[in-house]
């Protein structure tokens, strides 16, 4: 499918996670794309084949885009003429209230429209950026057509086609996706952007055909509907955790195997981040605030969210008592494992919380402790490794749920740290050798075997009863 220097079949305006990534999957299959972000820096790295996010396999396939020459990277908007569909894949990132700032999508598309106004032949404009439903019949079409001069569905087309790629798997899943779903103005526009997925699969794959609003519409309710599983599980979690004998691992069986829920989305710990289901999820509250429609199920989700920092400082203290003064370690900063991604990430939020306690922090992450330093300064200590970041701590949260640390055996927190305290807050590891080795391990979700480290007096003892189905819990010293 190699044209001439300056015809493209597809084109990225933005090349954040989405967009890098879903236009280095395309060029690596011989798909010619032009990849155009404002930032020159980040273009100039991309043309040396480094990638500015960690994404497994992206930087492998990025070299072997430029090697092949499909790719091509510029600053520029104006290569756009040569597009036949264009992809709008910039940040929408949330104001105050909640609700989606479009002023990237805003900018991108009166961009395109004035590129589309010297442009010859028929062109498809797809908005893959995460916008509330209406925004690209409502907003962005009526900006292309006053750039441009031309009508939508005659001049040029214009469709929604959402993404659903998960940070750290995002080539993955752009090679093998659940669904495409694709929501075309009209027939034509769908039909272009089916003609550019067939190409790129050459085998039959999912798909769902519908209109921009309910393209938009999927989206939103996919990714709230995650968040809002993940809260009720850690919901279910902080009640095991103060029941003595409940354990919500054999829970999670039953939501699995009986209740049919989606089992990447039952494991309980500290909590979501990243970019996207915290501000999708503040995007749908405020959407649906301002439709006059309950936005209390939403909103609680994300409230049980923040609160499951808490859940693991309270964890700490009834192990510890107070941490004011105490080395603390946390090994993680990325919002999840796989990337170097820290938006929103509940390790920074746990970090901010251990901070205004006194506690003295030690930090290490794989990948993310570049974008860490950035944010936190010298409020923390930077270790080089894991081992070297819980020596001399007298607790150790696991934050992040990298698969290096389950590297870590029970001796090496009983030989590295002051006491070994564990606060496992994804999960991890199995409790009982840690136990049978001399650690004392909580994780959200296990119940209490009240133990108290020997000497510290200071700890808490926590006590629970359940009273009209509500769970009272009260402390003793």
């Amino acid at each position: 499918m190699k044209q001439s220097p300056h015809a493209f079949d597809v084109a990225f305006v933005g090349l954040g996670y989405v967009g890098l990534s879903t236009a280095v999957s395309l060029s690596s299959r011989g798909i010619t794309v032009l990849g155009v972000d404002v930032d020159r820096d980040k273009i100039g790295d991309i043309k040396q084949g480094k990638s500015p996010i960690h994404e497994e396999g992206l930087e492998s396939l990025l070299r072997l885009s430029i090697r092949k020459r499909t790719l091509t990277l510029s600053h520029e908007y104006r290569g756009l003429t040569g597009a036949k569909i264009i992809f709008i894949t910039v940040g929408t990132p949330s104001k105050a209230d909640g609700s989606v700032d479009t002023a990237y999508v805003e900018s991108a598309s009166k961009e395109i429209g004035r590129q589309l106004a010297s442009a010859r032949g028929y062109r498809v404009v797809v908005v893959k950026s995460t916008v509330t439903p209406g925004t690209t019949e409502n907003l962005v079409r009526p900006i292309l057509e006053k750039q441009s001069g031309k009508k939508t569905g005659t001049d040029f087309g214009l469709a929604s086609n959402p993404e659903f790629l998960h940070e750290g798997s995002a080539i993955s899943e752009t090679l093998n996706p659940e669904a495409v779903v694709i929501g075309g103005h009209d027939r034509k526009s769908t039909n272009a952007l089916l003609r550019l997925y067939e190409s790129f699969y050459k085998r039959p794959f999912p798909k769902i055909l519908t209109t921009p609003p309910n393209a938009e519409m999927i989206k939103y309710a996919i990714n709230a509907g995650r968040a809002t599983q993940l809260s009720f599980v850690n919901t279910i979690a902080n009640l095991c955790t103060r029941i003595s004998g409940c354990d919500y691992d054999e829970v999670r069986k039953g939501l699995s195997v009986v209740a049919k829920m989606d089992e990447r989305y039952l494991a309980a710990g500290l909590g979501f981040g990243g970019s996207c289901l915290p501000k999708d999820a503040r995007a749908l509250a405020s959407s649906l605030r301002s439709a006059g429609t309950g936005s209390d199920l939403v909103t609680s989700a994300l409230k049980v969210n923040e609160g499951q920092v808490q859940e693991a400082m309270r964890l700490a203290e009834r192990s510890c008592g107070s941490l004011d003064g105490r080395r603390v370690s946390v090994l993680g900063l990325a919002f999840k494992g796989g990337t170097d991604d820290i938006r929103e990430s509940v390790s920074i939020s746990l970090i901010r919380a251990l901070t205004r306690t006194g506690a003295e922090i030690s930090v290490y992450d794989p990948a993310a402790m570049r974008n860490a330093k950035q944010l936190l300064g010298s409020q923390v200590v930077y270790a080089r490794s894991p081992r070297e970041c819980i020596k001399g701590s007298e607790c150790a949260f696991i934050a992040t749920g990298w698969g290096s640390f389950k590297n870590l055996k029970p001796r090496d927190f009983v030989e590295l740290m002051r006491t070994p305290v564990v606060i496992d807050g994804r999960r991890l590891y199995d409790q009982r050798p840690f136990r049978k080795s001399g650690v004392l391990i909580e994780t959200i979700g296990t119940g209490p075997i009240g133990e108290t480290p020997k000497g510290n007096r200071s700890a808490k003892e926590w006590h629970y009863s359940i009273e009209d189905g509500k769970v009272r819990a009260w402390t003793s010293s």
